[in-house]
């Protein structure tokens, strides 16, 4: 056990993306021997470790680090730099530039880690002055395996499956998803799209998302009669989302900017090639070999703002300076093409991203951040 100990505040108990690599990250370290408490504001008598180390007690005569996880100005700096002897943000962006919000927090802190080479660029490039260290996020490959039953879908025996797993917001592009399918795929194709998703609040329900794609489709005004899509809205649960992924033959999402993309790391671990943006931090570990990359260009966030079907977040991702991925219409139809007109490809592609997901454990996140927190005790001169 380490002589120090790191006391983690971050959405631990959330079902969200943010929220797994919350409790992923927090659990690596204890497995690195870091002596580590989670503060928690939702108390469970239900036994696991995350209930074990949300229980635990400070630790008595050993310094204090804390990690925030989440965004930089959400921390009381007068009440942490009094209780902490040391404290690092663990956090992601998705744009070329941080918000100006998180200014002047972020440099308060005595270092920063970030899951991706292009988070780490987005920092610099923002003004981030103190030091920044890359802390991948992982993936379990013995839960995300090709050996998973596949979900039961709707489709003719031999129909090529497009699977999809994202929130219905515009960051995660709908639109150019759902037009590059419709206008490259008929009913003549074997072809079909299997989307699960998500809105944000009561408001944004499965009906709701219905009723946006439907408007959407009727705008675009298609002449022909396109090839079946499926929509999972509702509660999916943890064995379902593992068969979805394994059902499909290729996973596809044209982003605009991601931190990591778990769902990325998800898919290729169940050894489905990725369709997506060449862009973003999944180009961590997506590349020509376990992937179909689709061209862009960067472009201001607003641009396409009024055209969306989905929650823009505009606030966070139409600031001055801001830029992100507008995927290739006619590259993402291309890519999607050739996934289908070639399953060997897909399959080859598919068993590389296995092969290379391997590599990319929570066990070198944890020891990533491990060193990152260790460098700060070794470096900094505790601030009271």
């Amino acid at each position: 056990m380490t002589n120090y100990q790191v006391v983690w505040k971050g959405p631990v108990q959330k079902s969200t993306g943010l929220g797994t690599a919350s409790r992923e990250y927090a659990v690596a370290l204890h497995r690195q021997g870091v002596d580590i408490k989670i503060l928690s504001s939702r108390r469970s008598s239900s036994p696991s470790l995350i209930t074990s180390l949300s229980n635990k007690r400070y630790a008595a005569n050993k310094p204090k680090v804390l990690i925030h996880h989440g965004l930089p100005h959400q921390l009381n700096w007068a009440k942490a730099r009094r209780t902490y002897d040391y404290i690092l943000l663990n956090t992601v962006w998705e744009t070329t530039k941080v918000p100006r919000s998180w200014f002047p927090s972020i440099n308060l802190y005595d270092a920063i880690c970030v899951p991706s080479v292009q988070n780490k660029t987005a920092l610099r490039n923002s003004g981030v002055k103190v030091p920044v260290f890359l802390v991948p996020h992982g993936v379990h490959t013995r839960t995300f395996t090709p050996r998973n039953r596949k979900k039961p879908l709707p489709f003719r025996k031999g129909t090529f499956i497009f699977v999809s797993v994202f929130t219905f917001q515009h960051r995660k592009n709908p639109e150019t998803l759902l037009r590059a399918f419709w206008e490259e795929f008929s009913a003549t194709d074997k072809a079909a799209l299997v989307i699960k998703t998500s809105g944000f609040g009561s408001r944004e329900s499965g009906a709701w998302i219905r009723r946006r794609i439907r408007t959407y489709k009727k705008r675009l005004n298609l002449r022909k009669i396109t090839a079946p899509l499926q929509l999972i809205t509702g509660y999916t649960s943890p064995r379902s989302l593992k068969g979805l992924y394994t059902a499909g033959n290729a996973f596809v999402l044209p982003t605009r900017g991601e931190g990591v993309g778990l769902p990325f790391l998800e898919s290729l671990a169940s050894g489905v090639p990725v369709i997506s943006t060449r862009w973003g931090g999944q180009m961590d570990f997506l590349n020509d070999r376990n992937s179909y990359l689709v061209s862009y260009q960067l472009k201001p966030p607003a641009l396409r703002m009024k055209q969306a079907i989905s929650r823009t977040f505009r606030p966070l991702f139409a600031q001055p300076g801001q830029r992100w991925a507008e995927p290739s219409l006619s590259s993402l139809k291309k890519q999607m093409r050739k996934a289908y007109a070639d399953p060997t490809l897909c399959r080859r592609k598919g068993a590389q991203g296995r092969s290379d997901m391997k590599k990319q454990s929570w066990r070198h996140a944890g020891q990533a951040m491990k060193q990152a927190v260790e460098y700060v005790i070794r470096n900094k001169k505790r601030k009271f």
